[in-house]
């Protein structure tokens, strides 16, 4: 069986790279140097995570009232993501999946293979 190796993008504490989470078959892999990501795209990427969060700790009846503002934070979550795919940020980490997850709905929504 090949390893699937998996980069989910999430606002979550579990995160250990401002939202990026990489796993291989399941279990934690690896801690994201960040030195390796461009300091621009790592900009970008703090601010979206800083700025989503908050919302971390919400119930999903709470996140109701800010659906808004997590939907333009997922839209901003999705163009990063492709970001890290298109630009092969993480190539050498032999990624099989990309996948974004919204904590405003609580599920995954995007995937790239």
């Amino acid at each position: 069986m090949e390893n699937e190796i998996k980069l989910t993008l999430a606002a979550e504490p579990f995160a250990k790279c401002y939202g990026i989470l990489i796993l291989e078959n399941g279990d934690y892999m690896i801690e994201i140097d960040q030195s390796n990501i461009p300091t621009d795209f790592l900009s970008r990427l703090k601010k979206w995570y800083e700025e989503y969060y908050p919302y971390v700790t919400m119930s999903l009846k709470e996140l109701e009232s800010h659906r808004e503002h997590t939907e333009k934070l997922d839209n901003i979550g999705i163009e990063l993501l492709n970001e890290i795919y298109k630009n092969g940020i993480f190539s050498d980490l032999n990624i099989n999946r990309y996948v974004y997850y919204s904590r405003g709905i609580d599920k995954p929504i995007v995937e790239l293979n």
